[in-house]
């Protein structure tokens, strides 16, 4: 006994307007944006085309589930949703701008005693020492590549005039 089992998925016919298919074909010829935005762009235009799934995921090399994800995403919310992701929140920061500061003044300043430069582990130590925050180095590292700080270059090391 053979059984057919059926989706549960919703079958979504995508009709694009005249200027959504011309948006769309400039996308792809300009080729300026990420190749993900291009690719869904062209399987919006193979879907308005009347192309079946599987002769889209077979020829832009893709997941199964891909052209009708995209599908979907373009009658939930348009072409822009359909095309781009959505920001992400992401991880909100551990300092304020005030202490990120501050940790670019500690890594500007002169090194401990014994040593000719800061390393992220001694920074990292000094921070968690003056701010009392637990920060790990590659927090300290981001601080320092967000702000191009190289406390290593002398022309970014500050000193006060009265150490001449």
């Amino acid at each position: 006994m053979v059984r057919t089992i059926l989706s549960a998925r919703k079958i979504h016919t995508t009709s694009l307007t005249g200027t959504e298919i011309q948006q769309l074909k400039e996308l792809i010829h300009k080729g300026v944006v990420n190749a993900r935005v291009i690719t869904r762009a062209r399987v919006l235009l193979m879907a308005h085309e009347g192309k079946m799934d599987k002769a889209m995921y077979e020829t832009l090399d893709l997941a199964v589930s891909t052209p009708y994800d995209i599908r979907k995403r373009y009658h939930e919310g348009g072409l822009q949703k359909a095309l781009y992701d959505a920001p992400r929140p992401g991880k909100e920061r551990i300092l304020s701008g005030k202490q990120e500061a501050e940790v670019i003044a500690i890594a500007c300043s002169e090194a401990p005693k014994g040593y000719v430069r800061w390393t992220l582990d001694l920074l990292t130590e000094e921070v968690h020492n003056q701010l009392e925050v637990a920060i790990g180095r590659t927090a300290i590292w981001k601080v320092l590549l967000r702000n191009d700080t190289k406390p290593w270059l002398k022309k970014n090391v500050v000193y006060s005039e009265c150490n001449g």
